[in-house]
């Protein structure tokens, strides 16, 4: 199946369409009597009542049952009423989206296999902004107490806004005319155990909601208006074992590694004076000081970290809709969400983790570990505590006009749409060192998370972290505006339906869109201060010994890593603020005024598309038949400026190291720019088998556009220390391309759906897709320019590329849902849903990192070979009871330029919900019961990177509705 080419699919598609351009002649030609062909399926999703567990499952089937397009959904009639804590949680609901996890809860989506990137979002059918470094949009912004549908779209038709390989994700909020009047609100109190164990906290937090829709017949017409706020105040503490985002390849057994003392030349001839590496690198006098050993992986720094956290979020939306007369609709909607995270971070670190190594375990080497995995070792380091505060703050604001024209055939649509997002995350941050560096031993035989044992060193003794002499960075104030981005889309969208009456097009669909989507980020602005600053006659060194001993807290927990057997419980632990204002003599550091760099990144992008799509209905064989086929064309320009500074180039001359030098104060703009356009055609064909059973196919051609940010034509210079010119001394230097083209991919779906009853009903799908164009990790030679030695050169720099070659992605879904009402009480009040998907690529991404040559590459970014989700519920008339579990198996989730992989997990929910009164319900919900860890490695799965615990979380609530 893998040997199938794009043309075959092309063809695959095309003789479809003819397929389906013959089905009315043959329906003409039947001259038997036919029932009438089953009435064409609506375009758009009608609005579903939700009143329970049931009730949802219900007008989940029917969202599936009576759509063109294979397409999942969660959809109720007012706000309020989805079980979630966030949108993410919903999705990952359905079958075949996955969701990776950060501070517990879900945050990148997946849809069949393919990454976060891949997945095309929407709210209320119009593209929306995001804060993040790609295009994955940020689900937590919006309140799942807010929303009431989502809709998961598999395939694709010509009226979709292009830009999803995956599928297209659309979140709804309500259209006040059409649904019932309600007044509701919500009180949750929330329970999390591990912010409980943190010094002077309790645990608690708290969200509540409330909103309101009515509608009203007046003068001037029927108007509705709908309106929601939600606010959250909670923590989300997590416990995190880490190391530097690099593994490296080494071969070394240091002779000694207890010897940190006497004579450079003694601890050389130890071995224990260096990191370790592959032998044949070494030099004479450090080879010397080592043994030969089997391959293995180490870090150059590993990581026990501790954070305190609180995040503020406010959420609105809200519509207005107004009908004047029968044939004119006016909906103004908006939304707003303001989220505030603060981190504060506590840290135990061993910063020189591959120095002196001594491998005692090695992975492969007659055990079940991964191969070079480093298992346990005997080195030395210095050990630091570090702090740091982070604070996240992110605001989006969104919403358009939509109105929609009816006549007897002709409906006209217009849209006008705007939404902006602006992060900024700022960063404060100091360190305590140790006075010495320290022998000790890692052993991580019994957990992924390794217990160590250090040799004649407490790290619970804050006197133990005093440097002596300081130097750069033993004691340093760091305050860094790290991210600073705006993303703001703007679009118009016009789009008309006629109705051609009888025959086998009955209604011909048509429109543009035309979108202008700006990036800009300023990344990077950093204001340190590398070592104290000697003020008030007082010394570097007795600076940082009176901070030392003003500054120093009592240890922040007592559940550390809860769920691990380390021995690592708790280290000496400072306050930051006091370290700050010790070593700077200030509380914060001024940022630069000017913090232009190579980094930041401004990009416009200008999308315009038409398209036309007619829906079509008959018969064949006495099988009623509809769908749609149509033809979208896309074209995009993008404009891109970034920063360059003047540099002065050395080249290698008869052996010697060639040296790039930026030069202060020379910065200046360049600018890159690309075009690309694409022909889109889909066609969905449904066939009725019976009153029951639903076949669907469908072909298509779809994009997905590679991130923003990749079009960045700012240049970083690094150098070539062996090139003997100038082009070759700057030809690794980094830069974006803004000539990068979007993911393209030909799909293929069938669907076959048998819905037993309104709540009950099995379906199994499949899909393949043939995908070219990927650029992760891609490099290639682009030819760009830089002032260097007082002249304009042209010289080709490492950017992304697109990957030339064709790459296959297939799989299969089966879901099913049933309800057993036949049971006697109360038994009858049971019900069940499963979904599983399975997912298969042959991507090969080869890690960018010096381990490269040793493991093998990674796949597609988010693709889990296998994932499961499914409920069990109780449903009385006043009680509801639900378990939920979700598993999905080992994913990529690449990072700092390296792949990196996540083990499968799995997470139980249970929930409750009890009606007091016919108006208020009390909810009660435990999220991760089993408080499972997040597990990620590289270089191989026991090449352990980071692990972390996030515990389980408790909700108390109470809902009222009017």
């Amino acid at each position: 199946m893998l040997a199938c080419s794009a043309h075959s699919l092309r063809a695959a598609l095309f003789a479809s369409a003819a397929l389906a351009a013959a089905i009315p002649v043959v329906a003409t030609a039947q001259t038997t009597s036919a029932p009438p062909a089953a009435e064409p399926a609506p375009a758009q999703v009608e609005e579903l009542v939700v009143t329970g567990i049931r009730a949802t499952q219900r007008n989940s089937l029917a969202t599936k049952r009576n759509t063109e397009t294979v397409v999942d959904a969660i959809v109720n009639d007012e706000i309020g009423a989805l079980p979630d804590n966030s949108v993410g949680d919903t999705l990952e609901r359905i079958t075949g989206v996955t969701a990776d996890r950060f501070k517990g809860n879900a945050n990148e989506l997946s849809v069949r296999g393919l990454g976060p990137t891949l997945s095309f979002s929407t709210f209320n059918g119009r593209e929306v902004s995001t804060a993040g470094p790609d295009r994955s949009v940020a689900f937590q912004q919006f309140p799942s107490e807010l929303i009431n549908g989502v809709l998961v779209y598999k395939t694709q038709q010509a009226d979709m806004a292009e830009g999803g390989i995956a599928g297209v994700i659309n979140l709804r909020s309500i259209r006040p005319l059409e649904a019932k009047p309600r007044i509701q609100a919500e009180f949750r109190e929330v329970y999390l155990p591990k912010d409980a164990a943190i010094r002077g906290r309790d645990g608690l937090g708290y969200r509540y909601n409330i909103s309101a829709t009515d509608r009203w017949d007046t003068k001037l017409g029927r108007v509705g208006v709908s309106i929601g706020w939600q606010h959250q105040d909670q923590a989300q503490p997590e416990d995190y074992y880490s190391t530097n985002s690099s593994f490296i390849p080494c071969s070394t057994s240091a002779k000694d590694p207890a010897l940190i003392t006497g004579t450079a030349a003694a601890q050389t001839a130890a071995g224990t004076s260096f990191n370790c590496a592959l032998r044949p690198t070494l030099s004479a006098a450090n080879l010397a000081g080592t043994n030969e050993s089997p391959l293995y992986f180490a870090t150059t720094s590993r990581t026990f970290r501790q954070i305190n956290t609180s995040e503020i979020r406010d959420g609105v939306i809200g519509a207005l809709q107004w009908q004047p007369n029968h044939q004119l609709d006016f909906v103004l909607d908006g939304q707003y969400s303001k989220r505030s995270s603060l981190e504060n971070r506590n840290q135990l670190a061993i910063t020189e983790a591959a120095r002196g190594v001594q491998p005692l375990i090695i992975g492969g080497q007659g055990n079940d570990y991964s191969d070079g995995a480093l298992i346990k070792y005997t080195g030395n380091s210095n050990v630091e505590i570090q702090l740091e505060d982070r604070l996240r703050e992110e605001e989006y604001v969104g919403g358009g006009l939509a109105t929609t024209w009816t006549g007897d055939k002709l409906t006209l649509n217009g849209d006008l749409s705007y939404s902006k997002s602006h992060r900024t995350e700022l960063q404060k941050a100091t360190n305590m060192r140790s006075g010495r560096r320290v022998v000790y031993t890692l052993d991580g035989t019994n957990d992924v998370v390794p217990e160590v044992t250090f040799v004649g060193f407490d790290i619970n003794d804050p006197a133990n972290y005093v440097s002596a002499v300081p130097a750069s960075n033993t004691n340093y104030a760091r305050y860094r505006l790290v991210t600073d981005r705006k993303d703001a889309i703007s679009a118009v969208r016009l789009d008309g339906k006629y109705d051609l009456g009888e025959g086998f097009f009955h209604t011909l669909s048509g429109g543009f869109r035309y979108s202008v989507h700006t990036r800009k980020t300023d990344a990077n602005n950093n204001s340190d201060v590398p070592i104290p600053i000697a003020r008030d006659g007082l010394t570097v060194a007795q600076i940082v010994a009176q901070a030392n001993a003003n500054c120093r807290v009592p240890y922040a927990t007592t559940r550390f890593m809860k769920e691990s057997p380390t021995n690592i419980r708790s280290w000496a632990q400072f306050d930051n603020s006091c370290l700050f204002r010790a070593y700077a003599g200030r509380d914060t550091n001024p940022l630069l005024a000017d913090s232009r760099g190579p980094e930041d990144t401004d990009v416009t992008e200008k999308i315009g598309a038409l398209y036309v799509m007619g829906q079509f209905r008959s018969e064949v064989g006495g099988l009623p038949v509809s769908g749609n086929m149509g033809l979208r064309y896309v074209t995009t320009k993008v404009e891109s400026t970034g920063y360059r500074s003047e540099v002065l180039v050395t080249p290698s001359v008869g052996g010697s190291v060639a040296t790039v030098t930026t030069v202060p104060g020379t910065i200046s703009t360049v600018e890159g720019e690309g075009k690309y356009h694409y022909w889109l055609p889909s066609l969905n064909v449904n066939f009725d088998l019976n009153d029951k059973t639903r076949l669907r196919l469908a072909g298509s051609r779809a994009i997905a556009r590679v991130g923003i940010e990749e079009f960045n034509v700012g240049i970083t210079p690094v150098v070539d220390a062996t090139a003997t010119t100038v082009q070759g001394a700057l030809a690794r230097s980094n830069t974006g391309n803004p000539k990068l083209k979007p993911l393209e991919s030909w799909n293929l779906d069938a669907s076959l759906e048998f819905y037993l009853t309104p709540e009950s009903a099995l379906s199994f799908a499949t899909y393949y897709k043939w995908v070219k164009g990927a650029s992760f990790d891609s490099v290639q030679p682009f030819t760009t320019s830089i002032i260097a030695n007082g002249q304009l050169v042209e010289f080709n720099a490492v950017a992304p590329a697109n990957d030339p070659e064709t790459r296959h992605l297939y799989g299969f879904e089966a879901s099913g849902s049933y309800v057993f009402s036949m049971l006697p009480k109360p038994l009858d009040g049971l019900g069940a849903t499963i979904g599983y998907k399975y997912a298969k690529a042959d991507f090969e991404f080869p890690d960018p990192s010096t381990v490269a040559p040793y493991v093998d590459p990674a796949n597609l970014r988010g693709l889990s070979k296998h994932n499961v989700n499914g409920s069990i519920y109780w449903e009385g008339s006043k009680l509801q009871l639900r378990a939920s579990y979700r598993y999905r198996s080992d994913y990529s989730k690449p990072n700092s330029g390296t792949n990196r992989s996540v083990r499968g997990s799995g997470i139980l929910n249970l929930s409750a919900q009890y009606d007091l009164t016919k108006h208020v319900q009390l909810k009660l919900q435990a999220l991760n019961v089993t408080a499972a860890r997040d597990i990620m490695y590289k270089a191989g799965e026991d090449s352990i990177t980071e692990v972390s615990e996030s515990g389980p979380q408790y909700f108390v609530g109470l809902r009222v509705r009017f």
